[in-house]
């Protein structure tokens, strides 16, 4: 057996009204003035913002808010929020939203600990000192930002995507609240909910899967391939969003100790040259590299297909499609209006994702990758 090791982080408060524990889980963290990253959407549509300033004050905890934060937020956005938290005298960070409030919010932690600007952390294992405290409440169930040490941002000027990745980035506290999920619009939670199925297939068919980790990345997929039509169709379902958010979760868990593959290293250039958010370029990709998968390592998609669709390899990928088609998700990258014209350029940012490519089961050269590209066009 080869070897490996297992980390799971942070401590977890789930269920419904899990939500009303935040102020009392940044005392116990021993916070006493929280920079609190909110979604820009929830903040505007929902009443979350109040009720976050009201459970903090409650617990006599100072908030600073920022709730400006959008889809792919680049260094610039993150460099704002770490100046705004060390004025502020903030001693502990709170992410709530979708992954890009969670990162961000995992990103000042960590420099309020480390001087510098974000640009500086970008890579592996950077940050040397600890972070302050960080409490993740995700409201879309896919990212499974609160359980990795990943913190994703755009370098706007190079538009190139990268993530500061780092083991003092674990949060330490995550709350999951199916209720705050009921907002979430279809096309979000179909794109967050195909980000999660793109986690857990990466890390079951990652060279780092292991005994552990490949029945945790396993049952997530299980679950969203379940749950995932239900909250498209019925945002209010609450039972699919509560599965949903604890799928998100485990494959968050698989990703974070096996890692995720090729599927990530070909979305990130979509996201920093055409901004298509991260959801969605995963799960476009997804299928074409499964595809470019199953000559070589067959045993391990029949794995995936037997256990979720019980089906064979080559039905469960017309099933994918099915799938990813009834969840309004596009079916190639022309209908994301990628030029054809710039799979060189898309294979050079690629090419530089270097970690998941390493992680990938199967050898992917700069050719085998337009192919890929070629493939998804």
């Amino acid at each position: 057996m080869k070897q490996f090791k297992l980390e799971c982080s942070p401590k977890i408060f789930a269920g419904e009204n899990s939500f009303e524990k935040l102020g009392e889980v940044a005392k116990e963290l021993g916070g006493s003035c929280a920079f609190v990253v909110i979604d820009r959407f929830l903040s505007e549509k929902t009443d979350i913002k109040k009720k976050t300033l009201c459970l903090l004050e409650n617990n006599n905890i100072k908030a600073v808010i920022y709730d400006r934060i959008t889809s792919e937020p680049t260094t610039d956005t993150g460099n704002e929020c770490v100046s705004i938290a060390k004025e502020s005298g903030c001693d502990i960070t709170i992410g709530i939203g979708g992954g890009s409030a969670l990162d961000t919010a995992k990103a000042v932690a960590g420099l309020l600990k480390n001087p510098g600007l974000i640009e500086d952390y970008q890579g592996i294992d950077k940050l040397k000192c600890q972070s302050v405290p960080k409490i993740m409440v995700p409201t879309t169930a896919g990212t499974g930002s609160e359980v990795t040490f990943t913190a994703v941002f755009i370098r706007a000027k190079e538009k190139k995507k990268g993530g500061i990745n780092s083991r003092y980035l674990y949060p330490e506290a995550a709350i999951l609240d199916p209720l705050l999920t009921l907002t979430l619009p279809p096309n979000i939670t179909a794109s967050t909910g195909m980000d999660a199925f793109c986690h857990a297939i990466e890390s079951y068919i990652s060279k780092k899967a292991n005994f552990i980790t490949r029945p945790i990345s396993m049952e997530a997929m299980k679950l969203i391939w379940k749950n995932l039509p239900v909250a498209f169709e019925n945002g209010k379902d609450i039972q699919a969003r509560e599965k949903m958010l604890y799928a998100s979760f485990l494959a968050g868990l698989g990703l974070a100790n096996a890692g995720v593959t090729a599927v990530h290293s070909l979305s990130y250039p979509l996201g920093g040259l055409f901004g298509i958010p991260h959801g969605t370029a995963n799960a476009v990709l997804l299928p074409y590299v499964v595809e470019s998968i199953l000559p070589h390592k067959k045993d391990l998609i029949e794995e995936i297909a037997h256990g979720i669709s019980g089906t064979k390899a080559e039905e469960f990928m017309m099933k994918l499609k099915e799938f990813e088609k009834f969840l309004g998700i596009p079916q190639n990258l022309s209908q994301l209006g990628i030029p054809a014209n710039c799979i060189n350029e898309l294979v050079e940012g690629a090419m530089q994702v270097k970690v998941p490519l390493e992680n990938h089961p199967v050898e992917l050269s700069a050719r085998d990758i337009v192919k890929i590209y070629q493939a998804a066009f």
